[in-house]
């Protein structure tokens, strides 16, 4: 073990905390219709016995050594999608 997410556990803390943002002054919940994200990562692809699995989260460093590789970018964004009611799934 590594102490290391993978990459889906950072994009789901990612989404839950973009969910749970409010308007500081007021306290209500700030509803936005997209969202874009840009952050360090570091990636790293982990073999274990259940298969490949790909490891990447915010690096663990501010400073780094010549000897460390330049962390990738991960961008992310969101957008409000319209769903389709069962009348406009199915037709009337």
């Amino acid at each position: 073990m590594n102490g290391r997410r993978a990459l889906a556990e950072l994009l789901s803390e990612l989404a839950d905390s973009a969910a749970e943002l409010t308007d500081v002054a007021g306290g209500l919940p700030v509803r936005a219709r997209s969202l874009s994200l840009s952050v360090p990562i570091d990636l790293r692809l982990e073999l274990t016995s259940e298969g490949a699995r790909v490891i990447g989260d915010v690096p663990l460093f501010l400073t780094r050594t010549d000897f460390d590789p330049a962390p990738a970018r991960l961008v992310v964004e969101w957008r409000a999608v319209a769903s389709l009611t069962d009348e406009a799934r199915h037709g009337p």
